[in-house]
This record gives C-alpha cells, structure tokens and sequence, in this order.
C-alpha cells in the first residue's frame, strides 16, 4: 500500500511539474521502470559553460555574464557557466576536431592571416633589380658603349596601406565567425545522430519488455493448456506474441546498433551514453553564429570597397639607376704624317650619371568604375542574405519553442494513458485468471498496452529532441 501511495504521488508531482517546468529550464532525464515504461524527469537546470568562440589562433573563449531574469515568463533565462554531466561539449570537441569543413577553415585562415606579411612590408609588391648593355656598331658613334644598372620599388598610395591590412583583419575574423558557425553545424548533426540513437535505445528497452511479458504469459498460458484450462488455441496465441515480440527486439537491436555505428562515426568513437545537454539560456539574437558570420562577412566586404576607393590608380613605381659611358673616337689624320703605319690618335670619352625614375599611373574610369560596382554589389548581396537569415533564426526558434511545449504536453498525455492501459492489463489479466474474458481479449488488451508503451518512449525521447531542437534554434554550440 506505501509503495502505490508513493508511485501516485510522484506520478502526481511529474504531472504537476512538466506543467511549470518552462521550455527554457528544463533538464530531462529517462529511467526505466516496470512494464516497459520510461520515465522523464524534469529538475532545474545546473550551471554550465557558455557557448565558446572557435578560433584558429587561440583557444576557445568562455561568455561571461551575470545571470538575469528575462522578462519573457516563458523561460528562466541564467547565464550557463559549466557543463559538467553533460555529454554535448565533450563529444562536440571530438567531432569538430574530426570535420573535414573545420580543418579546411582552419587552412584557409592561416593562409588569410598570412597576408599581414604585405601589410607590414615597406612595399606592396616585389622590389626589381634591372640593367641593359648597348654598343653601337655603326654611324658617328660607333664603338659608343653604355652600361646601365637599375634598384626599384612599388610605393602605397596615401592611405591604402592601412585600408590593405583592415581587409586582412576582417578576412581573419570573418574565418573565425565560419568557424563558430560550422561548429554549430556539426553540433546539430550530434544532436540528430544523438536522438536517433536514443530512439532506437528506447524501442530495445520496450521490445525487452514485450518479450518478458510475452514470455510470462506464455509460461502461464501452457500451464493452463496442460491443466485442461485452457484451448489449445490460447497457446498458439501465446506462442505468436512470443514470435511477434522476438522479431521486435531482433530488429530494434540491429536498429539500436546502426545508431551507435553512425554516432561513434561522427564523434570518433564515443557512444551516446549518459545526459546530452539541457535548455540553454536565451541570449542576444546578434550573437547568433548564423547573423555573425554574414555581418563579418558584411564588414570585409566594405574594407574591401574602402580598399578600391584607396587605390585609384597601380601602385607607382621608384627606382635609382646608375649608367656609364664611354667612346673610342679616332681622328682622320696621322699622329705622324710622313710615317704611313702609324696608329690613329684615339680620343676617347668617359662619363659616369646616377639618376632617378619615377613612373606613375594615371586613373581612368575603365579601370575603376567595374571595381567600385563589384564591391558595392558585394556589400548588397551581403546585407540582403543577413536580413534573410536573422528572419529565418527568429522563425526557426519560435518553432522550436511551439515544438518544444508540444513536446511536453505530448509526454504528460502519453504517461497518463500508459498508466491507464497498464491498469487496464492488470485488470484483464485478473479476469482471465477467474475465467471472465478469453485469451484474445487478454491480447488485445496487451496490445494496446504495448502501444501505450512505444507512444510515451517516443514522446519521451521527443522531448529531448525538441529541447536540443531549441539550442540548435538558439545557436547553443559550447
């Protein structure tokens, strides 16, 4: 008589809190009981760590905050500061650190952050060194020889200089934000294969109990056959619902097993055991890794046009050359007149110059006008897909928290007309026992009892589902 007062009164006290227990305060926890029921606790949440920033340069950044109460009463907003006991950060690393699209974002951001090399340089582009060699062979000069060497050096504008590096800077953040956002990718794709695993784990534990049930009855339904009791039809029903409930669990098994391929698949390894997470905190809609990637990339594109408005023309050109000359020039008349043989008189020119070019380009609209239009179509097609995606997160989360409630509401119903149809099969199997109701009608009792059964396992396992629906929603990735 105690046990069954204090069965109803923590049925009653679960009916009670699932009602007060808001969307965004729930931890949901599942425990097996007696005749295949699974359970869902609802409690406070605990603390737990903020979402962290992913960045290639450095490791991840906790949000500080104090906790707050929102005004909205359909949720407890407080600031998460641990996650300890819950599984979703731990397995989250495991499967960021296995992600193909990670480690590329990781590669291109070295290879943006290297660009800072040319910012820092005195030159934007390659220093020259050049030199040409002319001899005449013919004419008044010939034998004139000029030898020529030559040091130069693109120059930066006025102001492109600076203009270059806060594109470099907003490329590096802009990587960082993809990679905050590819992080909460992979986090609903743990959350999927999570639920799905902890699907086809409830479907076990209900087969498990459909075969011990079955087996139990079929025990006390040949012993009635050999009293004399019974048909021999009722033993041929008990042994078809032995059968039917084998075949269930053989394939929920298999089921459960994909499951857990598929998860460890994702996670290297690791299995969907213990508590995934609970609701998180609401926080500022900005924050949201989905708006913070396109308003970095919103903010490259106009260092980018600010860039092409720096840069009107190329880069000019400086250099110092130095040049040396001379000329072997030979007179008509003899050194000696009365001596034929004798050598022309040589009168040969020497000149040494040091010097310095300039060469700088001039503006055209040819050049400029397509540059500035590609970077102010850029900055539209950017602002645009911000405003489309923030309508969309704010859609998705308001979802998530109508799916959320409907969740709840589900798994209250769904554990009261357990507790019915498990009443209903006590009754009946009582009944057979005194010879009131035949064997069919003890099964098809049975049968909606089972139903009843696979009904609250799946509304459980929905409620998780929907609470990690709604941090997927919120852009909870820790």
């Amino acid at each position: 008589m105690l046990r069954l007062l204090s069965n109803g009164m923590i049925a009653i006290l679960f009916m009670s809190s699932i009602e007060q227990v808001s969307a965004q305060d729930a931890v949901v926890t599942f425990s097996e009981e007696p005749q295949g029921q699974v359970s869902v606790q609802t409690s406070p949440p605990v603390p737990k760590r903020g979402r962290a920033r992913s960045n290639y340069e450095s490791s991840k950044k906790a949000m500080n905050g104090d906790s707050r109460m929102s005004q909205d009463n359909d949720y407890v907003d407080v600031r998460p500061k641990r996650t300890f006991g819950h599984q979703l950060l731990r397995h989250l690393d495991m499967a960021v650190g296995l992600d193909a699209q990670t480690r590329a974002l990781l590669s291109q951001g070295g290879a943006v952050s290297s660009r800072y090399a040319t910012a820092n340089s005195p030159t934007p582009g390659s220093p020259y060194l050049g030199g040409s060699q002319r001899n005449n062979v013919s004419g008044n000069l010939r034998n004139y020889n000029e030898t020529e060497v030559e040091v130069g050096m693109p120059l930066w504008l006025p102001g492109q200089r600076d203009a270059y590096e806060a594109t470099v800077t907003t490329g590096v953040q802009e990587i960082d934000e993809k990679l905050s956002l590819r992080r909460l990718e992979v986090a609903g794709l743990l959350r999927e294969a999570w639920w799905n695993a902890q699907r086809a784990m409830r479907d076990v534990s209900v087969a498990r109990t459909r075969v011990s049930t079955a087996n139990e009855i079929g025990k006390d339904m040949t012993r009635r056959v050999e009293l004399g009791n019974a048909a021999q039809s009722d033993a041929l029903l008990a042994k078809n619902e032995m059968l039917a409930a084998e075949t269930e669990l053989a394939q929920a098994e298999g089921s459960e097993k994909i499951a857990r391929v598929h998860y460890a698949a994702l996670t290297g390894g690791t299995t969907p055991d213990g508590t995934l997470e609970i609701v998180a905190p609401m926080g500022d809609i900005e924050e949201h890794p989905a708006l913070r990637a396109p308003k970095a990339a919103l903010a490259r594109a106009e260092s980018q046009a600010r860039l092409i408005e720096a840069t009107p023309v190329d880069n000019p050109d400086v250099g110092v050359f130095g040049r040396s000359e001379h000329n072997n020039q030979y007179s008509d008349l003899f050194s000696e007149p009365l001596n034929p043989v004798a050598p022309r008189v040589n009168q040969r020119t020497d000149s040494g110059t040091i010097g310095v070019r300039f060469r700088m380009p001039l503006p055209t609209p040819g050049r400029n006008e397509p540059r500035a239009a590609e970077a102010a179509a850029e900055i539209a097609r950017v602002k645009a897909d911000y405003e489309r995606t923030k309508r969309f997160v704010v859609a998705e989360i308001k979802a998530a928290r109508i799916a959320l409630s409907a969740a709840q509401k589900a798994a209250k119903t769904a554990e009261q007309r357990l507790s019915v149809a498990n009443e209903q099969f006590e009754l009946s199997r009582k009944s057979y026992a005194l010879g009131e109701t035949s064997a069919f009608d003890l099964y098809r009792v049975r049968q909606i009892q089972i139903e009843a059964q696979r009904m609250q396992a799946n509304a459980s396992v929905s409620v998780g589902a929907a609470i990690s629906r709604l941090n997927q929603a919120q852009g909870y990735a820790p």
